[in-house]
């Protein structure tokens, strides 16, 4: 079998046993108490990045009326469970001609977007599809965090029949973090997978959120209560829309 350069291909067959110690039921658990002061009786709500719907379905016991969607068609097709409608889209494009009263984002889904100008186009698409009252809720990672994962190492497993390696980079002037995989079976590499993503300067957010007509109501150390801070390792944001001015 050729070597291949994907995203998220063959990595469906063995993403849980990478994210295994993620916790999604407490996460879940975090993000509806932070954002169900603002979600009205009636809703409709919008996960950006959902992956292969751990999270949603951990979720599925706080909200039920989600749209999930992910830019892999690979990784949204691997969820069994069917609980949700699925939607195959780039967050950046977001091909919805309607509003939700809540938008939403985990695992720093926002980082994978490597440039400004790309954040920036995000951040309106997010606008242009909340309703009036709507919230938007997103995580970022920060350079504390991509110099801990660095710092632990290299990561290597088995599952599924496949033998891989996971491989954490983080490069101080371009403030890019990237994950290598190589992913082995019969002792021969047969894929090769490279994700980046872009570790923003906290400030950098507030910015491109108030060029996209947002306002942050809430920045969280994330998982925490308390305000997060450019010395945080993860922040979570709770945004809404700018009130317009007549």
């Amino acid at each position: 079998m050729p070597l291949k350069t994907s995203s998220y291909s063959v990595l469906t067959n063995i993403y849980n046993h990478i994210m295994k110690r993620v916790k999604y039921d407490l996460w879940a658990d975090y993000l509806f108490s932070i954002i169900e002061p603002y979600i009205p009786d009636e809703y409709i709500a919008l996960e950006l990045g959902a992956g292969n719907l751990n999270f949603t379905n951990c979720f599925h016991n706080y909200l039920q009326d989600i749209i999930a969607t992910d830019l892999s068609s690979d990784m949204i097709k691997s969820d069994k469970k069917n609980l949700f409608p699925k939607v195959c889209c780039n967050m950046v494009h977001l091909p919805f001609f309607m509003e939700f009263d809540l938008i939403y984002s985990t695992f720093d889904s926002v980082n994978y977007l490597t440039s400004k100008k790309k954040l920036l186009q995000h951040f309106m698409e997010v606008n242009r599809c909340l309703t009036v009252e709507g919230i938007f809720a997103f995580d970022a990672s920060l350079e504390k965090n991509s110099l801990k994962h660095v710092r632990e190492g290299n990561k290597k497993g088995v599952c599924n029949g496949y033998h891989y390696t996971q491989k954490s980079e983080y490069f101080l002037k371009s403030l890019i973090h990237k994950n290598s995989f190589e992913i082995y079976a019969d002792d021969k590499i047969v894929f090769r997978e490279i994700h980046r993503q872009k570790i923003y300067p906290f400030e950098t957010y507030f910015e491109l959120l108030d060029r996209a007509g947002l306002y942050v109501v809430e920045c969280y150390d994330a998982f925490k209560y308390k305000e997060g801070t450019a010395n945080s390792e993860r922040i979570q944001f709770i945004v809404k829309r700018k009130k317009q001015v007549c």
